[in-house]
C-alpha cells in the first residue's frame, strides 16, 4: 500500500473509532452536559484533521491551529486536555478563549456555543475574512451560516455540515468527513 493511501485509510480509521467512541458517550440530559462536550471537543480535534484550508490561513508553516471558543465556553478544561500534544499535519493544536468577534483573527476553528448564538448571523458577518471553519450548536445555526453544526437526536451527538458555507469560506472539507455527516444545502448570503 502506498504512504499516501495508507495516509488516507489510517485518517479515515482514526475518524470512525473517534465517532464511534464519541457515541457511545451519552449526551443531553442535564447530568451529562460533560460527556456531550467530551464528545464534542473529540469531534473539534477530527474536525481539523479532515478540512484544508486555503492558502494565507497561516502566517507561517508551523502556526498552530487556533480552535477558538467564542463567549461562554462550556467545555471548561475539556478541550484543552483534549488537545493536548496533538498535532494535525505538522500543527500543534491549540485552544483559546475569546469574549468578542473582533478576536476572531488568527482562529482557524471557531466554535459559536447556543449561548452565544443569538447574534449569529451578525457575528459571521463581522468576521470579514475567509478561512475560519465555524462551527454551532443551535437550530437555526446552518441557516445563519457556519459550516457545521452539532445536532443531538436521543442520546447520541451528530453534525451537519453546509457546503455553501465552506465553500464561502474558501475551505475544502474531506470526502471522508462529509460521509458522515448530514450535508445541507444553501445559507443565507453574509
Amino acid at each position: 500500500m502506498s504512504r499516501s493511501r495508507w495516509k488516507s485509510t489510517r485518517r479515515i480509521v482514526t475518524l470512525a473509532l473517534a465517532i464511534a467512541c464519541a457515541n457511545s458517550i451519552t449526551a443531553g440530559a442535564p447530568g451529562q452536559q460533560v460527556d456531550e462536550y467530551r464528545v464534542k471537543a473529540a469531534y473539534l480535534y477530527n474536525f481539523a484533521k479532515f478540512v484544508e484550508w486555503p492558502s494565507g490561513a497561516f502566517q507561517t508553516s508551523k502556526e498552530s491551529i487556533s480552535i477558538c471558543v467564542l463567549g461562554e465556553d462550556p467545555f471548561g478544561h475539556i478541550l484543552e486536555e483534549t488537545l493536548a500534544g496533538r498535532q494535525v499535519e505538522g500543527r500543534a493544536l491549540a485552544a483559546r478563549g475569546i469574549s468578542n468577534i473582533k478576536q476572531a483573527a488568527g482562529c482557524h476553528v471557531l466554535f459559536i456555543s447556543s449561548a452565544g448564538s443569538a447574534r449569529l448571523l451578525p457575528m459571521l458577518r463581522e468576521i470579514g475574512m475567509p478561512g475560519i471553519l465555524t462551527i454551532g450548536e443551535s437550530d437555526k445555526a446552518m441557516a445563519e451560516g457556519v459550516v457545521i453544526n452539532f445536532t443531538t437526536e436521543g442520546t447520541k451527538v451528530h453534525f451537519e455540515i453546509s457546503l455553501d458555507a465552506a465553500e464561502h469560506e474558501q475551505l475544502r472539507i474531506s470526502p471522508n468527513l462529509l460521509s458522515l455527516a448530514r450535508v445541507v444545502g444553501a445559507v443565507k448570503k453574509r
